[in-house]
């Protein structure tokens, strides 16, 4: 894994680009940043769900070994961060019409994609031999349990889609920065429930202990004038900003299982404090890692398919190494099918919907 990993830090500093002292990357949370860095941290997805399927024991497994279990949640941290913050500068933009598009659109085109995928896998179990209960199936269906597939994170994304709807439904009668303020209140306030819900339910700790950075997000879309202004002020003041926030990150480290979600909450938020601070001073426009950014859903949704098939046969075990690979491989074949049809099917429902309501209104 070692080797792995090597070669997954030469891909990312092919690309590297720093910014010259003075100077700071003023899109830092810009469609190519946030995409290239969701990209890197979909592959230590993989590799992580990767290494499930055999033992790492080898020479050359340890160094790995290390950063997963370090980084362990904090590999999906920049989805929930970069996706509060993008929907909440959509709101800015278009208000309303953008809170009634998540529920009535995006909401919905998730819950398909993600549900053509457990048929997927309920197809690939069959086939194995596993029959699941329709109960077991339903619950799948919203990410609750799971029929192979990885499912805790849709979970969390359908919630907090209904929280940002349900917050932010106030702007249907006032459209206003007091408004946007209140419904991210509101929004923290549902994510904190959602998370607290959870933990009443028994849900292992993974499934909720990240999901308050998507509220992070949201808060840093509307004070990010103001984080700004101060953090690139000059290089003292961003360097005194890092070493301060590299200083709570190694504290909060030591300490984030000790005090439970909270514990876990300071050293996330801390986390992500510091991909971002990193994004300031380093440009990372990399055509690899932008194209697993832009394909994050189907390759964190289908990698477990391949790598089923592959463990069928044994593959995970004779040749652990070379199964990643394949495993990624496939996953990359499985995602690029999936999304041409998925996305045909989905064009096709829209022009339906679109024809209905031409003749409604005509009528």
């Amino acid at each position: 894994m070692d080797i792995l990993l090597l070669i997954l830090i030469f891909v990312v500093f092919r690309y590297l680009s720093f910014f010259k002292e003075g100077e700071f990357h003023q899109d830092y949370l810009g469609k190519r940043t946030t995409t290239a860095v969701n990209g890197l941290f979909v592959i230590l997805v993989v590799f992580s769900h990767g290494v499930q399927y055999f033992s790492m024991n080898g020479t050359y497994d340890h160094v790995y070994a290390a950063l997963r279990g370090h980084l362990s949640q904090m590999i999906v941290a920049t989805f929930l961060f970069y996706s509060g913050y993008g929907m909440m500068e959509s709101v800015k933009r278009k208000g309303y019409p953008y809170v009634r598009f998540v529920m009535t659109s995006r909401f919905w085109k998730l819950f398909f994609q993600f549900n053509v995928a457990v048929f997927l896998y309920l197809v690939l179990a069959y086939a194995r031999g596993t029959i699941y209960s329709p109960s077991r199936i339903l619950l799948s269906m919203i990410g609750w349990a799971t029929v192979g597939n990885s499912n805790w994170y849709i979970f969390a994304i359908y919630g907090l889609y209904i929280a940002f709807f349900l917050s932010f439904f106030l702007l249907k009668w006032k459209n206003s920065t007091q408004v946007l303020y209140v419904g991210s209140v509101l929004l923290t306030i549902l994510s904190m429930l959602f998370v607290l819900w959870q933990i009443r339910m028994g849900r292992p700790d993974y499934c909720y202990n990240t999901i308050i950075l998507f509220s992070g997000g949201v808060w840093w879309s509307l004070l990010k004038p103001w984080i700004d202004r101060i953090v690139m002020k000059n290089e003292m003041v961003y360097f005194a900003v890092v070493a301060m926030s590299a200083a709570v990150y190694c504290a909060a480290y030591i300490k984030r299982l000790a005090y439970g979600v909270e514990g876990y909450t300071v050293w996330a938020a801390a986390f992500m404090v510091l991909v971002l601070l990193i994004t300031m001073k380093v440009s990372l426009d990399n055509p690899v890692l932008t194209w697993f950014g832009n394909h994050v859903f189907s390759v964190y949704i289908l990698q477990r398919i391949p790598m089923s098939i592959l463990q069928s046969v044994g593959f995970n075990q004779s040749h652990k190494y070379m199964f990643l690979i394949l495993s990624l491989l496939g996953t990359i074949f499985l995602a690029l099918v999936f999304e041409k049809v998925t996305g045909k099917i989905i064009d096709m429902w829209c022009q339906a919907i679109g024809r209905i309501r031409k003749k409604t209104v005509a009528a």
